[in-house]
Order: structure tokens, then C-alpha cells, then sequence
């Protein structure tokens, strides 16, 4: 019999139309492709770890262990955290939509749904519909201007009651060097010109709390070490030098000068200063309140 893993495994393996997306009418600054597509894959399972094995912070472990409880996973991509919550959480009903399908189109749980909308054009459904919204690492797949768009949008399918749950990290290095801080200043104004917003997470929490529909607002963060001799810190370096591949292949073919010999250069010099990574999840209540902060 297989393992709910194994079962999540071969899903994964069925996801079809990974084409290069740059020709494509949106924002994002990576390419998506097969390599983007299995770094995302990684990228789940190391992101978990730093959660202590936990896909989610708020406090919805009771709704989705709730018969017809209805979940959305916003930005989905191949829906490695959807199928993994919608095999241990087999009561609720989880809805993954992306901009452009690279979730399993054929074969899927029962209780999983996959639709292909714009959450910036308007979700297809009604007010009110999700129990729990989920919505993470979109840094690179929104402008400046997107977010508080999107966040509003969350709210509104968001049920009364409900919650709404965001993780994000910012482009910003616990403890680097000069040559580091250089470089990773270079990337900031490169991204800041495409309209990337590099440090996303404390205007996240501003946008929810502006929005007057929370109850609770709650902001947590993790500090991972980028190397080290554990697993963790070891896994986070590839994941870390995995994705700033990713990302200079996706500038060069925008046309820019990337000098990878610096980048690695840099990678060693994070890993050797004993540099960290916060990674941030922010969710709230909504509720009939204006909003009350309670940051930890």
C-alpha cells in the first residue's frame, strides 16, 4: 500500500505543461519551467522544517478536521502543499487556483479542486465561500501595487470567522558582509525596477489590518541559518543557491548581466558568516472588528 508521500509523489510527477511562462501576459520574476517547478517542490519540504513540520500557523486544525470545511490555496503552483494538506485533512474540500495551470490535471484526491483564474481580476466565486485562505511566496509573482489588491480580494471570499494565513520572506540577510550586502543591494534595485516589492512582510500585515475586516491579526517569523553542519541549514543553502540560479537565468534572458562567479562567491560568504533567513507567516481572523495587532 502506498504512503500518503508516495501518493503526493507520483501526483507531482503527473503535473504537465511547464512551459516557459515569459512570453506569457503576467508578472513573475522567475521562469517557469520543470527546474522552477522542482525547486518549488524542494522548497515546500524546507519551508515545513523551518515550521517544525507544520504546513500552517493559525489556528485551524479543528476547522479542517470539520466536515465541508473549504479551503483555498491561492497561487497554487503544483500544489505541493495542497495535496499534502488534502491527504491528511480528508474532510475538508481544498480549492488550488494559479494563474496558468502546473497542478496535477488529471489525477487528484477527491476532496481537490483545481481552477485556473487571476486572483487580481476578480476570484470566481462568491463572498464568503472559504473557511481558510492560504497564500504564499508571491513576492515575485506581484507588483507593488498588487498587494493590497489581492489582499482585499482574500478577504472578500474569506468567510466571516474565517481565517487567512500569509507567508513571505524579504530579501534581507541576518549578519552579512560588505560583499554581500553589495551585491544583495544590486538585486534590490534590479527587482525594485521590475516593481518587486523586497521587503513585503510588514506590508502585508499593514494591508490586512487596513482592510478593517480582522478580528485578530498575528505576525510570526523564523530565523534559518543559510548552511551550518545540521540538515536544515544544509538543505536551506541548496534551496537559497537553488533559487538564486533560478533567478539569474530568469534576468539573463531579460537582458541583464549576471556575474554567477560573485553570486557564489557571495552564497560561501553567507554560509561562512553564519548568516540567517527570516521567513514570515502573518494570518487573521476576520471578524466584525476593526483590527487589533498582536505581533510575536
Amino acid at each position: 500500500m502506498s504512503t500518503p508521500m508516495e501518493k503526493i509523489t507520483h501526483l507531482l510527477r503527473s503535473v504537465t505543461s511547464h512551459r516557459d511562462r515569459k512570453n506569457l501576459n503576467f508578472h513573475y520574476s522567475y521562469l517557469i519551467n520543470d527546474e522552477e517547478i522542482s525547486r518549488l517542490q524542494f522548497q515546500h519540504y524546507v519551508y515545513q522544517q523551518v515550521w517544525d513540520n507544520s504546513n500552517f500557523s493559525a489556528p485551524v486544525k479543528d476547522l479542517l478536521e470539520t466536515d465541508g470545511t473549504r479551503i483555498l490555496d491561492v497561487g497554487c503552483g503544483p500544489a505541493t502543499w495542497l495535496l499534502e494538506m488534502a491527504t491528511e485533512y480528508q474532510k475538508s474540500n481544498f480549492t488550488g487556483i494559479d494563474i496558468k495551470p502546473t497542478y496535477p490535471t488529471e489525477t487528484k484526491p477527491s476532496n481537490v479542486n483545481f481552477q485556473q483564474a487571476d486572483l487580481l481580476t476578480s476570484l470566481p466565486f462568491e463572498d464568503n465561500t472559504f473557511d481558510y485562505v492560504f497564500c504564499r511566496a508571491m513576492m515575485f509573482a506581484f507588483r507593488k501595487t498588487d498587494w493590497e489588491v489581492a489582499i482585499k480580494e482574500i478577504c472578500r471570499v474569506c468567510k466571516v470567522g474565517g481565517y487567512v494565513e500569509f507567508m513571505e520572506k524579504d530579501i534581507v540577510i541576518e549578519n552579512e558582509r560588505e560583499f554581500t550586502r553589495k551585491l544583495r543591494s544590486k538585486l534590490t534595485v534590479e527587482l525594485m525596477k521590475k516593481n518587486v516589492e523586497p521587503i513585503i512582510s510588514q506590508k502585508i500585515e499593514d494591508y490586512i489590518r487596513n482592510t478593517n475586516k480582522f478580528s485578530i491579526v498575528k505576525h510570526d517569523q523564523r530565523s534559518v541559518m543559510i548552511g551550518g553542519a545540521d540538515k536544515l541549514g544544509k538543505e536551506y543553502k541548496d534551496l537559497f543557491t537553488w533559487g538564486a540560479r533560478n533567478l539569474k537565468d530568469a534576468m539573463k534572458k531579460s537582458g541583464y548581466n549576471v556575474d554567477w562567479g560573485s553570486i557564489e562567491k557571495s552564497i560561501e560568504e553567507i554560509s561562512d558568516s553564519r548568516c540567517c533567513d527570516k521567513i514570515h507567516r502573518i494570518w487573521a481572523r476576520k471578524g466584525e472588528c476593526n483590527s487589533m495587532v498582536e505581533v510575536h
